[in-house]
């Protein structure tokens, strides 16, 4: 896809450059930046020892053994050199290397999103881990680690940009005799930030999380179920491991006795005047220059979505489906139980002004003992304005929802990553136990709608810098709204045909739904596990 983007985009600087009045358009190139560098690790809730047996404040140093950092008390062996040494008398993990690689361009203009790919980071823990780890009985790990760069722009004042969907495989632990380091790699879809004025753009590597779910030979997690480390730079070390040249749009020079054409449209010509009966001539799309010609996008070859390992979790949804025709809704007290696979899959976008740079494939489906279904809801409404009916409705999956997440360009202003998911999902709906007026009415067994109803639900969120979900996200859950169109009903009636009673009542469009979906026990984060808590729905 690199190749076939690079060579479209060349055609396109080439042509730009023997049209007259042209937009500037620059060839990016690319560059792979590898760097390892130095880190210094601890087990997640382990601090540092320091001088006066007090915690070591973020940004500080650990205390070392064999230092005057108080790192040992009367009567304790003193620790090697170099290892750091924790309150209770522990040791933290020690050093560590994490080597950051990516793709990045050479050069952009100002004003340009610029998009790492094929990322990788990779983190060699040292023995001390290890033995962390097996001590459990630990033959394998997997999990996620989250990198926090700090993008530094000429003139500006450096901003933390979070790398926090970087997923490590199961990878096995050494066999071989105790002392040998591990190796884990993550890789994973990070957000683009904009070139700001001319100058060079660096990416420093900051903080460091590596979240390890160790797993038995036999595949069974161990206990306990999760292992965390947090890394920072070694002090004095380069954090430095890219740098991308901004260069500035140049001016156009204007011609002596020429006088200014009128901006070219998407084909290069001059645009028409607008005379009589003639629409306005549109403005250049953002991110199209001031020609309004092609942009990066549009010589863009998307990739196809790309496997990943699912991200198993899982949750409750309930809420209120209204029934247009009735004027009511149904509501669906007792949560429904969601069974999660989070990102499956993941597809890289083209760059464009106002559009994702990435979307997350993820499915879901429903289990109620056993089956793809809510629990029964019962509802009643004045069916035709007047008559008081009840009846039970039982929405059952036909298929796995579909979810889409669309990951946006991070907004360094808010500090937010924005991210949109829709849900589409085809659910049969059947009616049965029902009573006109307290009277039952035979409708038999198998009277429900002709085909599967087709609802799409849209949620829209954020996480901050620290991390921290706003609004809805897959994994933190929240509200999600959408409409559905209810299809005709066939089967309805035992003795008589009572599927147009149904159809003329109930079926019809513009049936709004508003769901609310709770936060995710998952394999990653144990923090909801393992019974999640139920959402109470928004109306």
């Amino acid at each position: 896809m690199r190749r076939t983007r690079a060579a479209a985009v060349g055609v396109a600087v080439l042509v730009a450059g023997m049209i007259p009045g042209t937009g500037v358009a620059l060839d990016e190139g690319e560059q792979t930046v590898d760097a390892e560098l130095a880190y210094r690790c601890v087990r997640a809730g382990e601090t540092p020892a320091r001088q006066g047996g007090g915690p070591v404040p973020a940004g500080e140093t650990p205390a070392r053994a064999g230092t005057d950092g108080g790192s040992s008390r009367e009567g304790e062996t003193p620790a090697p050199e170099g290892t750091d040494v924790v309150p209770d008398g522990g040791r933290a993990a020690g050093k560590a290397t994490v080597r950051v690689s990516a793709v990045v361009p050479r050069q952009v203009l100002a004003g340009r999103p610029v998009q790492a790919e094929d990322v990788a980071v990779r983190v060699t823990l040292p023995p001390e881990a290890v033995a962390a780890l097996t001590e459990h009985g630990a033959a394998s790990a997997g999990g996620a680690v989250s990198l926090t760069t700090t993008v530094t722009r000429p003139g500006g004042e450096p901003s933390g940009v979070p790398w926090s969907q970087l997923a490590v495989p199961d990878t096995g632990l050494p066999a071989g005799p105790a002392g040998e380091p591990y190796t884990v790699e993550a890789r994973g879809a990070v957000p683009p930030v904009t070139a700001g004025p001319g100058g060079d753009l660096t990416f420093s590597a900051g903080a460091l999380g590596l979240d390890l779910l160790p797993r038995r030979a036999d595949g069974t997690p161990t206990t306990p179920p999760n292992l965390s480390f947090a890394c920072t730079p070694e002090p004095g070390a380069d954090p430095v491991f890219a740098r991308v040249t901004v260069r500035r749009a140049p001016v156009p020079v204007p011609v002596p006795g020429r006088e200014p054409s009128a901006p070219p449209s998407a084909t290069g010509a001059p645009a028409p005047a607008p005379g009589p009966g003639t629409a306005p001539v549109r403005p250049p799309r953002p991110g199209g220059g001031e020609t309004g010609g092609p942009t990066a996008s549009d010589d863009c070859e998307e990739p196809p979505p790309v496997p990943s390992v699912p991200v198993k979790g899982h949750g409750y949804l309930a809420g209120y489906a209204n029934v247009a025709k009735l004027g009511g809704a149904m509501f669906l007290k007792d949560p429904g139980l969601l069974r999660v696979n989070m990102n499956k899959m993941v597809q890289i976008r083209c760059p464009s002004p106002n559009g994702p740079f990435a979307t997350l494939y993820s499915d879901a489906t429903l289990d109620h003992r056993g089956k793809p279904r809510f629990p029964p809801v019962r509802a009643t409404f004045l069916t035709f304005g007047f008559m008081p009916t009840t009846a039970t409705a039982e929405l059952t999956l036909d298929g796995p929802i579909e979810i889409a997440t669309d990951a946006y360009p991070i907004d360094l202003e808010q500090g937010r990553l924005p991210e949109v998911s829709t849900a589409t999902a085809r659910l049969w709906v059947r009616l049965y136990d029902v009573e006109v007026n307290g009277t039952p009415l035979d409708v038999g067994p198998a009277c429900r709608t002709a085909r599967p109803m087709r609802l799409v639900l849209t949620g829209r969120g954020y996480h901050d810098f620290a991390n921290q979900a706003f609004g809805y996200t897959v994994d933190r859950g929240g509200p999600l709204t959408g409409t559905a169109e209810i299809p005709e009903f066939r089967g309805c009636g035992a003795k008589e045909d009572l599927d147009p009673l149904f159809t003329a009542s109930v079926s019809g469009r513009d049936n709004f739904t508003r769901m609310t979906q709770g936060p995710l026990c998952t394999e990653q984060d144990a923090t909801f596990c393992p019974d999640p808590p139920r959402p109470k729905p928004q109306k």
